[in-house]
């Protein structure tokens, strides 16, 4: 494998390109972005932008029930809505157990 970079006089490697992680190889766009986003300053403005986090994803889930079953009832989505989050919350499940095994299994915990 080869290494990319050297430095003048002193060679100083870099590890080899395909074991970076993908994050680690975009590093500048990484340092972009999180310049780019402002964090909250307070636990309460942390709080709200969770709670206009929130309100918009569940939006975004009827829209796109309403547009899966059109003509159907308000009723008739939000039941869908209902089975659509219990299945969401039985895979969560499924995943966490599996995630436990897992972790028991390589880290002894």
């Amino acid at each position: 494998m080869q290494r990319r970079k050297q430095k003048k006089g002193k060679r100083a490697l870099s590890p080899p390109t395909g074991k970076l992680p993908l994050w680690l190889r975009r590093l500048d766009q990484v340092k972009a972005e999180l310049k780019a986003v402002r964090f909250p300053h307070t636990a309460e403005e942390g709080f709200r932008q969770c709670v206009a986090l929130s309100t918009t994803a569940l939006r975004w889930l009827r829209d796109s029930i309403r547009d899966a079953h059109p003509g159907a009832s308000e009723e008739e989505l939000e039941m869908e809505r209902r089975r659509l989050l219990a299945r969401l919350s039985v895979a969560e499940a499924r995943w966490t157990a599996k995630w436990r095994e897992e972790r028991a299994r390589y880290f002894g915990r």
